[in-house]
């Protein structure tokens, strides 16, 4: 219990019921999809947070915990993207006709516990004061304690928190389902994130390999769909029923994503630039290039047509230390394209003195004097 009681956990979020992310209740838009709350497309949920969890190993699983998971918690993911300096960290990708993604590092992950599926009220009843979790009954029949007990007792709905990198994909293809059906939301579990939702935004051809993947284990050929199942199902455990979903296990079909899937072997993921696509922007970096480096433009040259990833900015102004930089990339990566004139004992003792004051600052710094450097950095630049 921290000191106070749990009054001081207690807090108030605006949930959105179009794409189910989390907000203030004082904000007026999504910043997600955009949506402009009203009491339709979202609600106001009263939380209690818990920060600290203790677990204990099991060894099997009972028929009495399956029963508990089939009657148990209702429980909702929410989300939230972290700020940047201008809007939130996020990276916008597109498959032309099929697809919008955005990765977020570092998002908010929400895990709100409603309650019981079987009760019609939800919520909780937590003595704030003293951490503990009252029944409805023993709140009804204990109508002799103080009016300042009583009133200490509130129904709240518990929550954790979480800091993950998120994967959002929205699909555009009009065939499949309206509303909440036409998103899907990952993030990673695993501590620090292990980098898979990035790729599959920076590397073009990393989300139709995940496709092939998925017609596979879905028992169906990825070049010609041909169903490979020994039996006709629409679900099994070999693909998608599990120990976890068997609530909706009667919801589940292989068959209805298998043309979608199958449109995505082939499909290149294009990262969107604000407003730009990618071909968009390579012409806009190349505009702003210095006229007098050669090498710069033609290490652009080399990032658009080998499919790697593409400066955020050019010529970006840094002023602590003063200095220009060639090329960067959100956050903190500052490019650095060494022509001929930096060949200059001077001019490599002022490049050495600007270049430890930026990485003292917490910037990243590569320099590139050939091309062939560009495959030594695919965690900045992708991989092909």
């Amino acid at each position: 219990m921290p000191p106070g009681g749990l009054a001081q956990r207690r807090m108030q979020k605006r949930l959105c019921l179009t794409c189910l992310a989390f907000a203030e209740v004082e904000d007026d838009l999504c910043s997600v999809c955009g949506t402009r709350f009203d009491g339709s497309n979202s609600s106001i949920v009263s939380l209690l947070e818990m920060p600290n969890v203790t677990l204990r190993r099991r060894e099997r699983i009972t028929c009495n915990e399956e029963e508990r998971i089939r009657r148990g918690y209702r429980l909702e993911m929410a989300y939230r993207f972290a700020p940047a300096e201008s809007g939130h960290r996020v990276v916008k990708a597109l498959v032309p006709g099929r697809l919008e993604l955005q990765y977020a590092p570092s998002a908010t992950i929400l895990i709100v516990n409603h309650g019981w599926r079987a009760r019609r009220v939800e919520g909780f009843l937590i003595n704030l004061e003293s951490g503990e979790l009252v029944s409805e009954s023993a709140l009804e029949n204990n109508h002799h304690q103080p009016l300042a007990d009583r009133a200490s007792v509130q129904r709240v709905k518990l929550c954790v928190q979480d800091t993950q990198n998120l994967l959002r994909l929205r699909v555009l293809e009009p065939s499949l389902r309206e509303g909440e059906g036409r998103a899907l939301v990952l993030y990673e579990a695993s501590e620090g994130g292990a980098g898979v939702l990035r790729r599959l935004v920076e590397e073009p051809g990393a989300l139709a390999e995940v496709a092939r993947e998925a017609l596979q284990l879905l028992h169906f050929d990825p070049e010609t769909g041909k169903d490979l199942a020994k039996d006709e199902h629409r679900a099994c455990y070999e693909c998608l029923l599990s120990f976890s979903n068997q609530l909706v296990a009667h919801l589940l079909d292989r068959h209805r994503v298998c043309d979608f899937l199958r449109q995505l072997t082939d499909c290149q993921v294009e990262i969107q630039y604000g407003s730009r696509k990618r071909e968009e922007h390579y012409r806009w970096l190349r505009g702003c290039t210095d006229r007098r480096s050669d090498l710069e433009r033609t290490f652009l040259d080399t990032l658009y047509h080998g499919g790697y990833r593409l400066p955020d900015e050019a010529q970006r102004r840094i002023s602590d230390p003063e200095c220009i930089v060639d090329f960067f990339y959100k956050p903190n990566v500052c490019i650095f394209c060494d022509g001929p004139v930096h060949n200059e004992p001077e001019q490599q003792i002022r490049d050495e003195k600007v270049r430890r004051q930026l990485r003292v600052r917490g910037y990243r710094v590569v320099s590139i004097r050939y091309l062939e450097q560009v495959r030594q950095y695919p965690e900045v630049f992708g991989k092909v």
